[in-house]
């Protein structure tokens, strides 16, 4: 069984769950970005606004389990289960073209990275569009040895599996794979990219007509959401979370412990020094970084999952010929993750907490449904929490003015004193400090 590639990566996916399960705290609420997600397909929690950028792939993930329960611990169990399986299926091209030693090193590094474990069971999509660019740069490179189908399958499912889940990253990926599959005079491997890329980028298409006015509409209000896609110093910005925070907007931390982020920029060195055996995985997890790298003005080290699973390969290649600074190696790469994993747990874990205690006090202060928060923007994990729709506060206009006509329950959150237009509505104390109100709930008196 040693000497079996297939065998050894499927441990390497069961390890991966059981670390997901061990370190990732199973009753974390949703946090803003899963609630938007999560709400679109969860029966009888209102759709959250769905902002241009975003695509409904990992929409279509979370969808099985929320059709029986929106409990955050069987959706973190469902996402634990999918990212597990999401490992194994995504590596097993590479069984056919990597040692089984330079397999399990691969994998095995991509799967104890602080990012992948913190992700996993979270409803994002990064981590899948990690999958499927190694699946199909993995099939890629099959499909130049043999035409075998099942190498053009995987080919298909990985690109139709990125577009789905983040149309422009496809673009990125496709800018390698379509020129090598050309080079290689791959004619099938290459009309199997573009016709796989245009299919899983149908859905986003034409919800861009339907909602959004056209392509170019959304597109242009995807760049606004991101903050403009312009020249960005997003390199060094993403070298300074490269060990958290899990968001960084606007990244103006300090740099700390600059130590222990040696392995941001030892990670593409040491698949550089595997170029030539493999060039391909190489590009593609450099071309897929680039435009978190260079055109976005903020960090999230999810958004470099993709890079990280591409760029492991060739590393891995070239790590597995370290022998005797093998182990220290490694025992240095695994305390910095889990140094890494420990930090950002701690800061997010609590938040997610303090959030569920916030909602569950709306709740018992009587925001159940029928209700509408109103505000100048609401935070879609509070809508999905309590299932009350959203009313925005238009420019000028009062919080008791966009209300007037809403039935049921309605309420709004604030900060110590109530916003315009709900002076006179029932105030109830969220949070404090010191015995001073931080979070306060105004509700409409029926």
């Amino acid at each position: 069984m040693l000497a079996r590639p297939v065998p050894l990566l499927g441990l390497v996916a069961l390890g991966y769950l059981a670390l997901q399960a061990l370190l990732v705290p199973a009753d974390m609420t949703l946090e803003w970005d899963e609630a938007v997600y999560t709400s679109q397909v969860a029966p009888g929690v209102p759709d959250a606004v769905f902002s241009a950028p975003r695509a409904r792939g990992v929409t279509w993930l979370v969808a099985p389990v929320v059709q029986v329960t929106t409990d955050p611990v069987a959706i973190r169990w469902w996402m634990m289960i999918l990212a597990s399986a999401g490992l194994f299926l995504a590596f097993l091209p590479w069984t056919r073209l990597l040692r089984p030693a330079t397999l399990v090193l691969a994998a095995g590094l991509f799967a104890t990275l602080w990012v992948t474990v913190w992700y996993g069971p979270q409803v994002m999509p990064n981590l899948y569009v990690a999958y499927g660019a190694v699946l199909a740069i993995g099939s890629l490179l099959v499909v130049r040895e043999s035409p075998a189908a099942w190498g053009h399958a995987g080919l298909a499912a990985g690109f139709a599996g990125v577009a789905v889940l983040r149309p422009s990253d496809v673009l990125w990926l496709g800018v390698v794979a379509g020129p090598a599959a050309l080079l290689w005079r791959r004619w099938a491997a290459a009309a199997t990219i573009l016709v796989a890329a245009a299919a899983g980028s149908v859905p986003w298409v034409v919800e861009a007509y339907t909602s959004f006015g056209s392509l170019l509409q959304r597109w242009a209000a995807a760049g606004e959401v991101q903050g403009g896609i312009a020249p960005a110093p997003g390199f060094w910005y993403e070298f300074k979370a490269a060990n958290g925070p899990a968001f960084c907007r606007p990244c103006d931390i300090p740099l700390e412990r600059p130590y222990l982020l040696i392995w941001w920029l030892a990670l593409p060195a040491l698949a550089v020094v595997s170029a030539r055996r493999h060039p391909v995985p190489l590009l593609a997890g450099i071309a897929m970084a680039a435009p978190y790298l260079f055109l976005v003005d903020y960090a999230a080290p999810r958004f470099l999952l993709p890079a990280y699973a591409l760029l492991m390969i060739p590393a891995a290649v070239t790590v597995s010929r370290f022998r005797p600074p093998f182990a220290v190696l490694l025992a240095a790469y695994l305390a910095v993750q889990f140094t890494a994993f420990a930090g950002v747990r701690g800061q997010d874990y609590p938040l997610r907490r303090f959030q569920a205690a916030f909602v569950q006090k709306m709740i018992d202060a009587g925001v159940t449904r029928p209700c509408t928060l109103v505000g100048v923007s609401v935070n879609p994990a509070h809508q999905f929490l309590t299932g009350c729709e959203v009313r925005i506060v238009k420019p000028g206009e009062s919080v008791a003015e966009a209300a007037e006509d809403v039935p049921g329950v309605v309420a709004t959150l604030s900060r110590r004193t109530p916003p315009k237009g709900a002076e006179e509505w029932d105030r109830h104390v969220l949070a404090s400090n010191n015995g001073e109100p931080t979070w306060i709930a105004m509700i409409r008196p029926k």
